[in-house]
């Protein structure tokens, strides 16, 4: 009997062990890049989803209704269909390209705020070294009180800053979480950024493809179709001149309203190559500061090795090194935003086709 019952405990603590293994694994960090983190979104995301749902809505409310034969007759009935249903379109589109812009800013603020941390993590160390030093100057008498109070107060400032990022960090993480779809509990891990090869943009190619792609426009067009519709029939119909001079005017002002759409197009699209280009540009020069950060902290860290330089010289070409890391990755995602929004613009914006 005594041996059955070891056998069984056996079992079970190998079943238990294996459940509790089977956890761990569960919770090991997810290992995120750009596209695991738009694929997430577009697979979780609550209002990305509610957004979907309404479209569905939309077509099938259309489909109803030509099931059942009710606009077959009227031309005006059939247009005013094609609106509803393009704004619905519109409307999805518009909600989708915003949650791509906003996971692929969410994984570069991500990037900023680690280096955010770690370069102050490194200030409260040089603070320290600093407050220590200011410490024995006013007990060998080589310094006064106040010096030291000075200083007390730059190495809270700096403790105080560091743990102010933590909580940014950790602020942020939770929304991410909450925007990807993921478990609070789950450790996320970001891939290593790297720096992509962006493409040369033909100004008149962008305004061309974004006139031809625009919802708005596509939208505008079969209202100015349908005003012209209801123009038509108010002449049949031998309405009051006041009647046909409204619809008229009612038809000049849809026009008008598709020509400054098109302007507005034409504008946004110019104004966001400029950025794009501009932002190109800057990488260019993160990349060269940061190439300069490096090479003196590596100086600085032989120097240190040999004796001839501090430890506070050092942990400052490391601050150095980190802020400008900081910079690259911060010219990086302005690319990045200008060239999405580029893409938003024309009406290419999609999540397989990322740099």
């Amino acid at each position: 009997m005594k041996k059955k019952f070891f056998l069984i405990c056996c079992v079970l603590l190998f079943l238990l062990s294996g459940f509790r293994g089977n956890q761990i694994t569960a919770q090991e960090p997810i290992s995120m890049g750009i596209t695991q983190m738009i694929e997430l979104a577009i697979s979780n995301n609550l209002d990305y989803k509610i957004t979907n749902y309404q479209l569905e809505n939309t077509e099938l409310e259309v489909q109803k209704l030509e099931s059942e034969n009710l606009l077959a007759a009227s031309t005006i009935s059939n247009l005013e269909k094609e609106i509803t249903l393009i704004k619905q379109q519109n409307q999805f589109q518009s909600a989708k390209d915003q949650l791509l812009l906003q996971v692929v800013d969410d994984y570069f603020q991500l990037w900023a705020t680690e280096k955010d941390m770690e370069s102050k993590k490194k200030n409260v160390e040089l603070e320290k070294i600093i407050l220590e030093n200011a410490e024995k100057q006013v007990a060998a008498g080589y310094s006064v009180d106040l010096d030291l109070l000075q200083q007390g107060n730059e190495y809270y400032d700096a403790l105080f800053s560091y743990q102010e990022s933590l909580l940014t960090h950790k602020k942020l993480i939770m929304e991410v979480k909450n925007r990807l779809g993921i478990n609070n509990k789950q450790d996320i891990k970001l891939k290593v950024l790297s720096i992509p090869e962006f493409p040369e943009i033909d100004l008149k190619e962008a305004q061309s493809q974004a006139r031809k792609n625009s919802l708005t426009l596509k939208s505008e067009s079969l209202e100015i179709e349908l005003a012209e519709r209801e123009l038509e029939k108010a002449k049949v119909n031998d309405l009051s001149q006041i009647e046909i001079l409204k619809l008229e005017n009612n038809l000049s002002i849809v026009q008008l309203e598709r020509l400054l759409s098109q302007q507005d197009i034409d504008y946004q699209v110019e104004a966001q190559l400029l950025n794009y280009q501009q932002s190109k540009n800057d990488i260019v020069s993160s990349q060269k500061n940061i190439a300069e950060m490096e090479i003196n902290a590596s100086i600085l860290e032989k120097q240190f090795q040999a004796g001839l330089r501090t430890e506070d010289e050092l942990i400052s070409a490391t601050i150095g090194v980190l802020d400008a890391q900081s910079r690259l990755i911060s010219s990086v995602r302005e690319v990045y935003q200008a060239y999405l929004e580029l893409q938003r613009l024309m009406g290419t914006l999609e999540e397989g086709v990322l740099p």
